[in-house]
């Protein structure tokens, strides 16, 4: 299935195990395993008067805004999906959420994960390969959510806001820079921060604790295994994996061997019990080393059979050579891979995705059109499966389905899809219908933060489009995002 990402400006950074936080409740465990509510005193203050919650949502909005421009964010509806699964079930036994989460996923091989205001949480391709489970990836989540629960920074701005230069906006605005392009921000911190010693603003040893301590109470009561922290601890310590020196200043300490006894105390107070783990993180994992690395597909396929030859009931190895195979153009080996894991997984969106894949690039389209319409009628609209039918009506030149489906899932959703906008686009492009190509194009800028070109877009159409309900629309539209850019501006001010 087509795939596509966003790419700018990016210094690659390492591991970072937080940026943000909020406290209300939490969840301590008695010697049973069971959770139980605990006084939240201990933890420290809301942060309110440093930074409201509203304005962490806003910042938060903002933060996304700027990493859809400037990162190269993966916009795979599969591997979004997974990767929200799991956010998701953390986020059903979270204490304290205040607002949704949303994991951006930036193609990067490094192991890096950050969470920000309002909830936003940003994680590497590089740490999904790092991970040997689910449980071990879910715990670098985990760990993220709870800086966000417990509104770290907001505390940490409070307890520092009266000796503040410029206020909180100016810092504020320097992290959301820090996260994206920590090089360029750093004059911005400094300048912001002014006199205040550095140890100040880090986070605590205290924090970092607390959102390893918290952590492992979700990751429990979201049935993964509580050990993944302490394993994801010690093998980041063997990888020599450090935290990247620009963010000094501001966030975390590194880990310790006292950090990794607690985690591994911790999760040996827990009641043994039956853990979850879905087989989705094998196909994802997987799908990032063949999509998202610079591996050849023809070493991926020699892995493959290697793993296969060790362990024939590698079902990450079946998925890995299906992938490659098909990169390859090898259908007799897509085919047997395929074949091997239908009869389970069929139904599973990682293979469905990969079917299509397959009858596609072989050209049997009615075959792919037929298989996905079948998943569509028992599954409803997923964004993966109309994806999937639109690439397939394009590519076999049926332009007005793909069209008239694509449209009609951006009416019955809320949630913007890149990947939507851009197949709309190639449709227009191949149809000659200039008007509309520009006005998806203003969809896909504005949702990017990049405000020029969204209005440049908007003159564009204006010249193309001649219905009168379309050029009015389009002159409250250019107003719109005036308005917008104009807000974000006065959020880093105010």
């Amino acid at each position: 299935m087509l795939t596509g990402k966003t790419c700018g400006r990016y210094v690659g950074s390492r591991l970072m195990i937080g940026i943000i936080c909020g406290i209300a409740a939490f969840c301590s465990v008695n010697n049973s395993g069971a959770s139980v509510t605990g006084d939240t005193s201990a933890f420290g203050t809301a942060g309110v008067r440093a930074i409201s919650v509203e304005k962490e949502k806003e910042m938060g909005e903002y933060f996304s805004t700027v990493a859809r421009s400037q990162l190269p964010v993966v916009y795979d509806p599969v591997l979004q999906q997974y990767v929200n699964s799991v956010v998701s079930r953390m986020s059903k036994n979270a204490v304290g959420v205040r607002y949704p989460f949303e994991a951006i996923i930036v193609e990067d091989k490094t192991i890096n994960a950050a969470a920000f205001f309002g909830g936003k949480l940003l994680l590497h391709t590089g740490l999904i390969v790092a991970t040997d489970n689910e449980s071990q990836f879910a715990s670098v989540l985990a760990h993220e959510m709870t800086h966000v629960t417990q509104r770290h920074i907001a505390r940490s701005m409070e307890e520092q806001q009266d000796a503040l230069i410029t206020g909180t906006a100016g810092i504020l605005g320097s992290l959301i820079l820090a996260v994206i392009n920590p090089a360029v921000a750093m004059a911005g911190i400094t300048a912001s921060i002014g006199g205040i010693q550095q140890s100040n603003i880090n986070y605590t040893r205290a924090n970092e604790y607390e959102a390893d301590r918290l952590g492992i109470d979700l990751l429990y009561n979201s049935d993964f295994n509580p050990a993944g922290m302490a394993d994801m601890m010690r093998k980041l310590q063997v990888r020599g994996e450090n935290f990247n020196p620009a963010f000094e200043m501001l966030l975390t300490h590194p880990i310790s061997s006292k950090r990794v006894a607690e985690a591994e105390n911790r999760a040996r107070q827990f009641k043994a019990k039956s853990y979850y783990e879905s087989v989705d993180f094998v196909f994802a994992k997987s799908r990032v080393e063949v999509r998202y690395s610079t591996i050849s597909p023809k070493f991926n396929m020699e892995t493959a059979r290697e793993r296969i030859r060790k362990n024939s009931g590698d079902i990450g190895a079946w998925y890995l050579m299906a992938l490659a195979a098909v990169d390859l153009h090898d259908y007799k080996e897509a085919e047997k891979a395929l074949d091997y894991l239908k009869p389970k997984y069929g139904s599973n969106l990682f293979i469905i995705d990969t079917m299509t894949d397959l009858y596609t690039s072989k050209k049997e389209y009615g075959k792919a059109a037929e298989m996905l319409k079948s998943f569509i009628s028992k599954k409803g609209n997923h964004e993966v499966l109309v994806v999937n039918l639109a690439n397939v009506y394009i590519e076999s030149q049926q332009y007005e389905k793909a069209v008239e489906l694509l449209k009609r899932y951006k009416r019955n959703n809320t949630a913007h899809s890149v990947l939507v906008d851009e197949m709309l686009k190639t449709a227009y492009r191949k149809m000659n219908k200039t008007c509309e190509l520009y006005q998806v194009n203003i969809e896909i800028m504005e949702y990017r933060g990049m405000w020029d070109q969204a209005l440049n877009n908007v003159s564009e159409a204006l010249r193309y489009c001649s219905e009168k309900n379309t050029l009015l629309r389009l002159k409250a539209w250019a107003g719109r995002i005036s308005e917008k850019r104009s807000f974000y501006d006065k959020l880093l001010k105010n």
